[in-house]
């Protein structure tokens, strides 16, 4: 069956909220009249243009199930009026809530509603979940957190991303200033924009004010409260995901019905998730909400409380094709069967225990988030770092879990941090990433209280690495590699250091499970195509690349795309996007990055165009300056330039 067959599609429905702000909406709905279980998607990534083909893919999908669709602008995105003031505030729940309770009041509706999303959608729709409104029966949240500060784009183990603060928040820099669509909103939409233009705060800077966990990060963070989300829940992620660690918190402490599936992917859709193999997300997410929306016997509680892709084979992250493996369930996570093994970093093949240099560690593998970037052989990096190595394995070990290392470790400044990448290493020689981890030596005990290090006195950190699954063979050994960078993924302290290791006072512990159970094994196939969005791509480039120019290494990454979309009256979206991260080899302080950002749209007679860049850098202070301009038919008609310096603290 063809979903355009079964779906209609109105892009004009405002509602208005309590203050006056109107909130933008496209609805879609299935053939027959109703009522009709809902499911609602809230976000700032604009429905009318930038989301027009994922977001059809979905609900059309969705529809032919049965189930109605709407999608939301959040507040001063897109087609809704209003101010967006930051990410995932209060305002957003509650006119997310008010918006409930508009769909509840519909003809078309059975008042039964589920909530959805990838990323923020799925933030979003946790966030709502923990203020209980009583319309909302369900939610799927796919990529998302349990914590705002320690599992998120900001923040990674106490210390400043790096990568991610030229990858994501430009995009919102010029997307937040992108204006309405006159065809949605008619007229008014220009002075609509210059208001969006002038009075959109710049989140970045606020982002940096706030460099520990604060109230600031602790509001949306569902571990605050887990029992604040009863609804049940279905989670999502990857284990290429930077978001894995919240799924898996999620599942481990969420008191309501969970179920929770973790394949081989990055931070991408299931059904076209990369690396392979792929799995039909559209099916299980209305399968779901058909369930809890609706009532039906479709059996989607039976399955296990967690199914997990097992790796069985290197490159555990290839950048084409699929991760060997197979399907296992578990009933519990972590799992009824998981065992400990404890390495005593003294008793491994090791060199040196001391750190200072070179800065570029960790380039090998540069994305935290490691979407369409294939890690490829570490052993460059590990050739300069701290080393720590088993002996050939006599049995292969089955890792399924989080990692994590006990460390005894000496800066002999003020500051510091510690970074270690898990490895396998083939008897060629080669090394695979697993996972990793870092500490910023402030945060020694948790991220609330943190704390300077003192001078030449050691100090003990216990911290995880990033939960993972991999089968290291026989004749394999596992290297645990320590350094004080992990570029261009963290943020380093504001000048050199020197690290060390106490091998006698450090342990590594790795989550092992039974290999191979077969009562575990899960029957599962490649997904089928989702539904063709009505849209024709014109462009969708994608590079990467990091070069090491004499005491300088600098990555770089360059996205672009354009797309057709000949039913919202032949409108072209274009995108255009280049960042990079640089730092002398020796100076952790040169560490900058920059990004540039170009969003343009089109149409007969019809032109915007935005175009923003950020720059950060500093080594005790950050100096952040952001550039933002518009332009309508070739004709800038507003331009701005932010200029701040924000002092580090926990460094």
């Amino acid at each position: 069956m063809n979903p355009a067959d079964t779906v209609s599609i109105d892009r004009r429905v405002f509602v208005a909220m309590a203050d006056g702000t109107r909130i933008a909406l496209t609805v879609y709905l299935p053939d027959g009249g109703g009522p009709f279980p809902t499911v609602v998607e809230s976000l700032p990534y604009r429905k009318d243009d930038d989301c027009t083909a994922r977001d059809y893919s979905t609900f059309a999908y969705l529809a032919a199930r049965g189930i109605a669709g709407v999608r939301i602008d959040v507040r001063g995105t897109g087609a809704s009026t209003g101010i967006i003031e930051n990410e995932y505030l209060l305002t957003e729940q509650q006119d997310n809530i008010e918006v409930f309770e508009w769909i509840a009041a519909q003809d078309w509706s059975n008042g039964n509603i589920g909530m959805w999303g990838i990323s923020w959608g799925g933030f979003s729709s946790l966030q709502t979940a923990m203020l209980r409104p009583p319309q909302l029966k369900a939610i799927v949240a796919m990529h998302a957190t349990h914590d705002r500060f320690t599992c998120d784009v900001h923040y990674l183990g106490g210390s400043l991303h790096a990568a991610e603060q030229v990858d994501w928040p430009p995009s919102m820099i010029t997307t937040n200033a992108l204006p309405p669509d006159p065809d949605i909103v008619g007229d008014g939409w220009l002075d609509e924009w210059l208001e969006r233009l002038e009075n959109t705060p710049q989140w970045p800077i606020e982002w940096l004010r706030h460099q520990h966990r604060d109230e600031f990060w602790r509001h949306g963070s569902p571990s605050v409260d887990y029992s604040s989300i009863e609804c049940p829940t279905l989670l999502i992620g990857g284990w290429l995901d930077g978001y894995v660690d919240g799924m898996l918190a999620l599942a481990q402490n969420l008191e309501c019905p969970t179920r929770t599936v973790i394949g081989p992917w990055g931070h991408y859709r299931p059904a076209t998730g990369k690396p392979g193999p792929t799995f039909d997300h559209l099916d299980l997410i209305a399968r779901w909400f058909q369930h809890h929306l609706g009532d039906a016997d479709n059996g989607v509680m039976d399955m296990p409380a967690l199914t997990a892709y097992i790796r069985t084979g290197t490159p555990f992250d290839p950048a084409e094709g699929s991760v060997t493996g197979y399907w296992r369930g578990e009933s519990y996570w972590p799992p009824e069967d998981v065992s400990e093994i404890r390495l005593d970093l003294e008793k491994l093949a090791h060199d040196t225990t001391t750190w200072s240099r070179p800065q570029w560690v960790g380039s090998h593998a540069p994305a935290w988030d490691r979407s369409g970037i294939s890690s490829g052989d570490g052993t460059n990096d590990d050739l300069h770092s701290m080393t720590f190595e088993t002996e050939a394995l006599a049995e292969s070990v089955e890792i399924l879990g989080n990692p994590s290392v006990e460390l005894g470790v000496t800066s002999n400044r003020p500051y510091g941090m510690v970074a270690a990448r898990l490895l396998v290493v083939g008897p060629d020689g080669s090394s695979h990433l697993i996972t990793r981890g870092n500490r910023n030596l402030a945060f020694p005990d948790n991220f609330d209280l943190p704390r300077h290090p003192v001078p030449g006195q050691p100090i003990s950190l216990t911290f995880p690495l990033m939960a993972t699954s991999a089968l290291i063979p026989a004749g394999s050994r596992i290297r645990l590699a320590l350094s004080g960078a992990d570029f261009p993924v963290v943020w380093p302290p504001p000048g050199e250091f020197e690290l060390t290791i106490d091998p006698e006072a450090s342990t590594l512990s790795l989550p092992t499970v039974i290999r191979d159970p077969l009562a575990t094994q899960l029957a599962i196939g490649e997904s089928p195509p989702p539904p063709h969005p009505p849209v024709e791509e014109l462009a969708d480039t994608a590079t990467w690349d990091v070069e090491n120019s004499g005491n300088k290494t600098v990555f770089r990454r360059h996205l672009s795309s354009a797309e057709f979309q000949p039913t919202r009256k032949n409108l072209t979206y274009t995108t255009d996007q280049t960042w990079t991260v640089r730092v002398d080899d020796d100076d952790p302080g040169t560490t900058a990055v920059e990004a540039t950002s170009r969003l343009s749209l089109s149409r007969p007679g019809w032109e915007v165009e935005v175009d923003g860049s950020i720059s950060i850098s500093g080594a005790e202070t950050l100096r952040v300056k952001i550039v933002l301009n518009a332009s309508h038919n070739g004709e800038e008609i507003w331009s701005k330039t932010w200029d701040e310096p924000i002092p580090r603290v926990w460094v």
